[in-house]
C-alpha cells in the first residue's frame, strides 16, 4: 500500500490507552495496528492541529477530521476507528466507597 501520509517522527504506541500494545488490544487487525504504529504519530498531530499538512492526502485527512464528513480514505476510517476504541473503553470513577462504571460510546465514528 503506497501512502501519501508521512511516517511519524517516532513509533506510536499510545501506552496510556493500550498498555499492552495497540497490536494486542483486540480492536485492530495486524495491518491496522502496524499502520497505526508507523503513522499514528502523524495522524495524531494532524488531527490535534499540532502538525500542519504537507500533502494533499494530509490536507484531506485534516478536513475530514475537522468537519466530520464521511470519507473512503483508509487513514480517516482507521483514525476514527482508533478514536472510537479509545473512547469506548470502560472507565471507573469513584466518589465514595462504591464504584460506578461509565461507558463512553462514539457511534458516529465508522469502522475502517
Amino acid at each position: 500500500m503506497t501512502n501519501a501520509i508521512r511516517a511519524g517522527r517516532r513509533k506510536f504506541y499510545d501506552d496510556e490507552h493500550f498498555s499492552g500494545g495497540i497490536e494486542r488490544s483486540g480492536f485492530f487487525t495486524i495491518s491496522e495496528a502496524d499502520f497505526l504504529v508507523e503513522y499514528g504519530d502523524t495522524l495524531n498531530g494532524l488531527s490535534s492541529g499540532s502538525m500542519q499538512p504537507e500533502t494533499l492526502v494530509e490536507s484531506e485527512f485534516v478536513a475530514c477530521m475537522q468537519s466530520g464528513i464521511m470519507s473512503n480514505s483508509y487513514e480517516v476510517k482507521l483514525w476514527r476507528k482508533y478514536l472510537k476504541a479509545i473512547h469506548s473503553v470502560t472507565h471507573r470513577a469513584s466518589a465514595s466507597s462504591s464504584r460506578t462504571e461509565q461507558k463512553y460510546s462514539l457511534e458516529s465514528y465508522d469502522e475502517a
